[in-house]
């Protein structure tokens, strides 16, 4: 397929069986099949977490043989270390680190990658970095195909969180009941609001981050026993949403959205996904009869938008509004549209713009983009 033929459509579709692998592991191959086609690359992807007895190292397109391979080049991978501190879902490369030079005179380069035909600008992310657990995901291009275009990293990253979200959501459930109650309590941990609906919107599970937002009442609420939100456009759409998933509609599309907070608050990020409807049948059940039919996970951007507003702004020198400008630009839509989201005008954008371009030596919206996703 190739990022110039998804569709808005087909992202929302893979986003949702991300997070259905979250729930059934054995569907990983396959979602990471689709996220080959989808970017145009060979995906590499590897958790382990002793603590949870979680492990697990696949490729759906890489010969298996070179993948097992791959284990005994740990002590002399040059890689390996290199991105360890990188927060979760952040997108990097090999040139963050080392020059080309210096990765293609390597042993591993010579007798592993280049023979695996890998080009030397893959996509990678952590999943998981957490005390003596670890998770990445790699994007390798074939190296006969030109290196990923800025649609194709834009993509990349936007699965990424998705995949930090599902890996976190499967650490907890692993090994797990998941039908039980007190398996369910360990989503708890969580830092997303997780909340397993039926087809009604009415809460079956709720854990304790979507607890504290429904306590505050400042964004998402239970009214006459279902999900809800302050905002009435934002109930409608959530419901919809949710009734989407409902085991009766044989198309089961779920979604995602913004709900709006109250002034002065970034909206949190609203993700709906179909129960399978195996695991549906068995979840949690009430005296009633209810069954999940969604899992709504909820994420607040305010605490990554802060932390990596203040990133940029050390490392460029941007004021504060033009490193709010930066961040919102990588969304898409070009200068006129992050212009209109952010409610400011055109001119004003212009300005930040041309300042942005000056401290941070790029000369193109295409090149910030990628310089931001790299960084």
């Amino acid at each position: 397929m190739g990022t110039d033929d998804i569709s808005n459509e087909s992202v929302l579709d893979l986003i949702g069986a991300i997070y259905e692998v979250a729930l059934d592991g054995s569907r990983w191959e396959h979602v990471l099949t689709r996220i080959d086609d989808a970017i145009g690359g060979r995906t590499l992807f590897g958790v382990f977490d002793p603590a949870s007895g979680l492990s697990s190292l696949l490729s759906p397109r890489i010969d298996p043989d070179r993948v097992q391979e791959l284990l005994g080049w740990a002590p002399r991978n040059p890689l390996l270390p290199l991105g360890i501190g990188r927060t979760p879902g952040e997108v990097f490369t090999i040139g963050d680190f080392i020059t080309r030079d210096e990765f293609t005179r390597s042993d591993f380069y010579n007798e592993w990658w280049q023979p695996g035909g890998f080009d030397t600008e893959p996509l990678t992310t952590n999943l998981l970095v957490d005390h003596n657990a670890t998770g990445i995901l790699t994007s390798h291009r074939p190296s006969d195909l030109p290196p990923y275009d800025d649609k194709a990293r834009r993509l990349f990253a936007t699965l990424a969180q998705h995949l930090v979200r599902a890996v976190a959501i499967q650490r907890r459930t692993h090994q797990l009941d998941i039908t039980g109650r007190a398996a369910l309590a360990g989503l708890d941990g969580l830092d997303q609001g997780f909340v397993l609906a039926d087809a009604q919107a009415r809460p079956i599970f709720v854990n304790r981050r979507a607890r504290e937002w429904l306590d505050a009442a400042d964004s998402i609420v239970i009214e006459a026993g279902a999900l809800s939100a302050i905002n009435s456009d934002d109930s409608r759409c959530l419901q919809t949403l949710v009734g989407s998933c409902s085991i009766d509609n044989p198309d089961r599309i779920g979604g995602e959205m913004s709900l709006r907070r109250l002034p002065g608050r970034m909206p949190l990020h609203v993700q709906v996904t179909p129960v399978g409807s195996d695991w549906a049948e068995s979840s949690v059940s009430l005296a009633s009869g209810w069954r999940s039919s969604a899992m709504v996970l909820i994420t607040d951007p305010e605490p990554d938008a802060r932390s990596r507003l203040d990133a940029l702004r050390a490392r460029y020198g941007l004021t504060r509004a033009e490193a709010a400008f930066a961040l919102e630009i990588v969304k898409g839509g070009g200068r006129k549209a992050t212009a209109e989201r952010l409610g400011i005008a055109d001119g004003t954008a212009r300005s930040h713009l041309s300042k942005i371009f000056d401290k941070t030596g790029v000369g193109r919206q295409a090149e910030l983009v990628r310089l931001l996703l790299q960084k």
